[in-house]
């Protein structure tokens, strides 16, 4: 592996103020030795010993890094069934029963990103629509939250959840008037169904994260920082598979969240916040508040607008959340925690003030609310008190509206999605997909945070005045991810010192034509000061 190469003819935005633009980058051993004007660093670096990389005129920014994923799971649903694009049940369902007359019988039929808000007839598939689909196989569809599936019998069958199965304190199972089930499932109600699927073999789940890699790779991530637990089922596993992946030479780092029924593993495998080595880190042990907005299973301080009886799903009692908190701080780990709702948020606020980092350790350390969509002025003034990033998805944006709207309503949507406001009060803020929930590419997430509209939708946006400049919405996939890890002294800048992890396109990200940033394309994905993917 070459260890010294000079990165020439690129128009490089370094995001340090000390050197905001370059035309060269010199890298050795992995690190960024130096960054100016081509005559400058020719002059120090053009030894005979050093590789030319020729940028071919184009465009670099610190390497991007997308704050919250799930790499593995993204793998997984490549090979599913995807109703993003669905538009009535007729065309949902015509898709699945074409899918069982391909699939053996008795083999699950599963997809996902179907949207009630999106079809036409403003409702979710039925069990009974699910069964004559599909009537010799369980079937299973993830609402495009993820957050609720919707089933036929044959699945509940096979998880062994009738009519009279109770609901877990956690979860719930959808009922019809009668009390019979409508297939729907709520939250962690749906483990059982998890657990009747056959389990997957190391090799399947190895290649779902290699295929996943290379994508981020290809899209101009240098970095990910990824909850796969859930998919593949043991701590020492995944640490090893991810090491695997930098073994092949697929470069792309990792920073890993601890799913927290798995914490204890975590401690015994010699694992807490901040451990690991320059490719794969150990981040914050990972829980979730409550569910999400378009399942009103996201917790609300007062009722939805559109269901005056409900507020939402709070997954963890308060007691609950402060000594899982508490927990992680004894075996040393920072927090992060999915709250979408207000009243979700408030109460990881009470945690984290209940058991406050502790000062000293390895590393600086944050804790993370994740997501947090609807957020009151009380709860932004006490997470400038916090050491607390907000992992904000900027697409949700363009997911969630319009009918967002209806559910929250006028005067609690003044403070939901908005994140100028979080900025502007001093907040950190990061900047992630949440894949595959959203889309991968980071392209779609800068976007959405400077129009807060869809690609093809030429209207001012929702909320414009939450609108970012390019700036902004560039920093959030550079120094806010990597304060968020803790490592904005390692990343985040194109600095000397700094690793050398930085994304080349073919235009400029920051013009002021925010649509032309569809058009961008990667043309030079490097990491470590090697090109690990090359458009």
């Amino acid at each position: 592996m070459v260890s010294k190469r000079l990165f020439v003819n690129g128009r490089f935005t370094t995001l340090d103020p000390s050197c905001p633009f370059a035309e060269a980058v010199y890298v050795e051993d992995g690190r960024i030795r130096m960054v100016g004007g081509y005559e400058e660093v020719i002059l120090q670096a053009g030894r005979a010993d050093v590789e030319r990389v020729d940028v071919g005129g184009g465009y670099g920014y610190p390497g991007l890094v997308d704050s919250h994923l799930h790499l593995v799971a993204y793998g997984m649903t490549l090979s599913m069934l995807d109703f993003s694009r669905v538009t009535t049940k007729a065309e949902l369902l015509k898709m699945v029963r074409d899918q069982a007359r391909m699939t053996p019988h008795g083999e699950w039929v599963r997809g996902l990103h179907w949207d009630e808000n999106r079809l036409q007839e403003q409702e979710p598939p039925t069990r009974e629509e699910l069964d004559r689909a599909a009537p010799h196989h369980p079937v299973m569809l993830t609402r495009h939250c993820f957050h609720v599936q919707a089933a036929n019998t044959e699945a509940f069958r096979r998880a062994g959840i009738s009519r009279e199965t109770p609901d877990p304190s956690d979860g719930a199972f959808g009922r019809d008037e009668r009390g019979e089930l409508d297939g729907l499932v709520y939250e962690n109600a749906s483990r059982r169904l998890y657990e009747a699927m056959p389990p997957s073999s190391r090799a399947q789940k190895k290649e779902w994260l290699r295929k996943a890699a290379r994508e981020a790779l290809s899209k101009g991530l240098t970095g990910v920082h990824t909850e796969d637990l859930r998919e593949l089922g043991s701590v020492s596993d995944a640490w090893h598979m991810y090491g695997e992946l930098t073994e092949e030479g697929i470069y792309l780092r990792s920073h890993h969240l601890i799913y927290h029924p798995f914490l204890e593993e975590a401690a015994d495998f010699g694992l807490q916040t901040g451990t690991g080595d320059p490719w794969r880190k150990t981040g914050a042990m990972k829980m979730f508040a409550d569910g999400s907005i378009g399942g009103r299973t996201a917790l609300l301080s007062s009722p939805y607008t559109d269901a005056p009886s409900a507020r939402g799903m709070p997954i963890h009692s308060q007691q609950e959340l402060n000594e899982w908190v508490r927990r992680a701080r004894e075996k040393g780990f920072s927090v992060g925690v999915h709250a979408i709702g207000d009243g979700a948020a408030e109460m990881v606020v009470r945690a984290f003030q209940s058991h406050p980092i502790p000062p000293g350790g390895r590393q600086r350390k944050c804790d993370r609310l994740i997501h947090g969509q609807v957020l009151r002025s009380d709860l932004v003034q006490a997470l400038k008190h916090l050491p607390v990033v907000v992992d904000i998805q900027p697409r949700f944006v363009v997911s969630d509206f319009p009918w967002v709207a209806e559910r929250l309503g006028s005067e609690r949507l003044a403070y939901a999605y908005a994140w100028k406001t979080l900025l502007m009060s001093g907040v950190d803020c990061a900047g992630g997909s949440d894949a595959p929930i959203e889309p991968l590419d980071p392209i779609l997430g800068l976007h959405a945070a400077i129009t807060r509209r869809p690609p093809e939708d030429p209207a001012g946006g929702y909320l414009p005045e939450q609108n970012l400049t390019p700036l902004e919405a560039l920093r959030l996939f550079t120094i806010g991810s990597a304060v968020a890890a803790g490592e904005e002294n390692e990343r985040g800048t194109c600095s000397p010192g700094k690793a050398a992890d930085f994304t080349v396109f073919d235009r400029d990200l920051l013009a002021a034509n925010a649509d032309a940033l569809l058009e961008a394309r990667v043309s030079m994905t490097v990491v470590n000061g090697c090109i690990a993917y090359r458009g």
